[in-house]
Protein backbone atom coordinates (compact mmCIF):
# COMPACT_ATOMS: atom_id res chain seq x y z
CA UNK A 1 0.00 0.00 0.00
CA UNK A 2 3.19 2.20 0.74
CA UNK A 3 4.56 1.71 -2.54
CA UNK A 4 1.37 2.12 -4.28
CA UNK A 5 1.18 5.87 -2.19
CA UNK A 6 4.51 7.08 -3.37
CA UNK A 7 3.78 6.54 -6.81
CA UNK A 8 0.66 7.95 -6.59
CA UNK A 9 2.36 11.16 -5.02
CA UNK A 10 5.14 11.01 -7.34
CA UNK A 11 3.23 11.18 -10.32
CA UNK A 12 1.15 14.13 -8.72
CA UNK A 13 4.11 16.03 -8.05
CA UNK A 14 5.62 15.32 -11.96
CA UNK A 15 1.93 16.40 -13.21
CA UNK A 16 2.09 19.55 -11.41
CA UNK A 17 5.27 20.35 -12.71
CA UNK A 18 4.60 19.64 -16.35
CA UNK A 19 2.03 22.28 -16.15
CA UNK A 20 3.61 24.73 -14.00
CA UNK A 21 6.91 24.47 -15.91
CA UNK A 22 5.57 25.92 -19.21
CA UNK A 23 4.33 29.05 -17.11
CA UNK A 24 7.86 30.22 -15.47
CA UNK A 25 10.08 32.54 -16.63
CA UNK A 26 13.91 32.20 -16.95
CA UNK A 27 15.31 29.37 -19.35
CA UNK A 28 17.87 28.69 -21.52
CA UNK A 29 18.82 29.56 -24.56
CA UNK A 30 21.38 27.10 -27.03
CA UNK A 31 23.09 28.62 -29.67
CA UNK A 32 25.25 26.22 -32.33
CA UNK A 33 28.13 27.57 -33.78
CA UNK A 34 29.17 27.00 -37.90
CA UNK A 35 31.24 24.27 -36.47
CA UNK A 36 28.69 21.87 -34.81
CA UNK A 37 29.65 23.28 -31.53
CA UNK A 38 26.67 23.86 -29.06
CA UNK A 39 26.74 26.61 -26.48
CA UNK A 40 23.88 26.94 -23.63
CA UNK A 41 23.44 30.31 -22.32
CA UNK A 42 21.46 31.05 -19.41
CA UNK A 43 18.86 34.39 -18.88
CA UNK A 44 21.27 35.45 -15.89
CA UNK A 45 24.32 35.13 -18.41
CA UNK A 46 22.06 37.05 -21.42
CA UNK A 47 21.52 39.78 -19.10
CA UNK A 48 25.36 40.12 -18.31
CA UNK A 49 25.93 41.59 -21.79
CA UNK A 50 25.05 45.15 -22.67
CA UNK A 51 21.42 45.41 -22.50
CA UNK A 52 19.45 47.09 -25.65
CA UNK A 53 15.76 48.24 -25.46
CA UNK A 54 13.08 48.96 -27.83
CA UNK A 55 9.76 50.76 -27.37
CA UNK A 56 7.53 49.66 -29.78
CA UNK A 57 4.38 48.48 -30.43
CA UNK A 58 4.02 45.12 -32.13
CA UNK A 59 1.02 43.35 -33.44
CA UNK A 60 0.47 40.71 -31.24
CA UNK A 61 0.14 43.43 -28.11
CA UNK A 62 -1.69 46.14 -27.24
CA UNK A 63 0.13 49.84 -27.40
CA UNK A 64 3.57 50.58 -27.22
CA UNK A 65 5.50 48.29 -25.02
CA UNK A 66 9.22 48.04 -23.75
CA UNK A 67 11.45 45.37 -24.79
CA UNK A 68 14.89 44.59 -23.48
CA UNK A 69 17.52 42.32 -24.24
CA UNK A 70 20.51 41.79 -26.31
CA UNK A 71 21.39 43.11 -29.53
CA UNK A 72 21.75 40.02 -32.58
CA UNK A 73 25.15 41.64 -32.92
CA UNK A 74 26.30 41.51 -29.62
CA UNK A 75 24.91 37.88 -29.06
CA UNK A 76 26.18 37.21 -32.66
CA UNK A 77 30.08 38.24 -31.42
CA UNK A 78 29.81 37.34 -27.80
CA UNK A 79 29.61 33.94 -28.56
CA UNK A 80 31.16 33.11 -32.11
CA UNK A 81 28.22 32.55 -34.24
CA UNK A 82 29.06 33.48 -38.36
CA UNK A 83 26.77 32.62 -40.77
CA UNK A 84 25.23 33.75 -43.45
CA UNK A 85 21.58 32.66 -41.96
CA UNK A 86 20.71 31.19 -38.90
CA UNK A 87 17.26 29.41 -37.96
CA UNK A 88 16.17 30.76 -34.96
CA UNK A 89 13.60 27.92 -33.26
CA UNK A 90 10.75 27.86 -30.68
CA UNK A 91 9.74 25.55 -27.98
CA UNK A 92 6.42 24.76 -30.38
CA UNK A 93 9.17 23.53 -33.07
CA UNK A 94 8.29 26.63 -35.37
CA UNK A 95 11.47 27.79 -36.91
CA UNK A 96 12.74 30.44 -39.87
CA UNK A 97 16.00 30.66 -41.56
CA UNK A 98 16.94 34.60 -40.63
CA UNK A 99 19.72 36.23 -42.60
CA UNK A 100 22.43 37.00 -39.95
CA UNK A 101 22.93 40.33 -41.36
CA UNK A 102 19.06 41.61 -41.58
CA UNK A 103 19.16 40.35 -37.34
CA UNK A 104 22.57 42.68 -36.88
CA UNK A 105 21.87 45.29 -39.48
CA UNK A 106 17.97 46.04 -38.82
CA UNK A 107 18.04 46.48 -34.41
CA UNK A 108 16.75 43.25 -33.94
CA UNK A 109 17.06 42.34 -30.02
CA UNK A 110 16.39 38.38 -28.12
CA UNK A 111 14.31 40.25 -25.89
CA UNK A 112 14.05 38.70 -22.69
CA UNK A 113 12.05 41.23 -20.73
CA UNK A 114 8.77 42.66 -21.17
CA UNK A 115 8.06 46.13 -19.52
CA UNK A 116 10.32 45.06 -17.45
CA UNK A 117 9.24 42.25 -16.18
CA UNK A 118 10.63 38.50 -17.10
CA UNK A 119 8.45 37.00 -19.85
CA UNK A 120 6.82 33.45 -19.26
CA UNK A 121 5.88 30.98 -21.94
CA UNK A 122 2.52 32.44 -21.63
CA UNK A 123 3.88 35.72 -22.31
CA UNK A 124 5.74 34.76 -25.05
CA UNK A 125 8.90 33.93 -23.24
CA UNK A 126 11.44 33.36 -22.39
CA UNK A 127 12.82 34.90 -25.84
CA UNK A 128 11.24 36.89 -28.18
CA UNK A 129 13.16 38.42 -31.42
CA UNK A 130 11.93 41.82 -31.67
CA UNK A 131 12.63 44.51 -33.89
CA UNK A 132 11.95 48.21 -34.00
CA UNK A 133 8.80 48.10 -35.80
CA UNK A 134 7.24 51.45 -35.00
CA UNK A 135 10.98 52.84 -36.56
CA UNK A 136 10.29 51.74 -40.39
CA UNK A 137 7.80 50.67 -42.19
CA UNK A 138 9.57 47.56 -43.91
CA UNK A 139 9.67 45.98 -40.45
CA UNK A 140 5.58 45.79 -40.66
CA UNK A 141 6.05 43.04 -42.94
CA UNK A 142 5.29 39.20 -43.22
CA UNK A 143 8.75 38.92 -44.06
CA UNK A 144 9.74 40.51 -40.49
CA UNK A 145 6.87 39.09 -38.50
CA UNK A 146 7.63 35.68 -39.75
CA UNK A 147 11.55 37.07 -38.49
CA UNK A 148 10.11 37.66 -34.76
CA UNK A 149 10.17 34.20 -33.24
CA UNK A 150 9.13 34.52 -29.86
CA UNK A 151 9.34 31.65 -27.25
CA UNK A 152 12.85 30.87 -28.52
CA UNK A 153 14.72 28.16 -27.72
CA UNK A 154 17.78 27.94 -30.30
CA UNK A 155 19.85 30.50 -32.44
CA UNK A 156 21.57 27.61 -35.30
CA UNK A 157 24.21 28.77 -37.17
CA UNK A 158 25.04 25.60 -38.63
CA UNK A 159 20.98 24.71 -39.86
Amino acid sequence: MMKSALKLFAMVIALIGFHIAPSLAGGTLSMTRIDGETVHVSLEELMELQATEINTSTQWTNGVQKFRGVAFDTLFDTYGLTAETVRVSALNDYNVMVPADVLRNDGAILAYHLNDAEMSVREKGPFWVIFPYDADERFQTDTYWAYSVWQVKSVDAAN
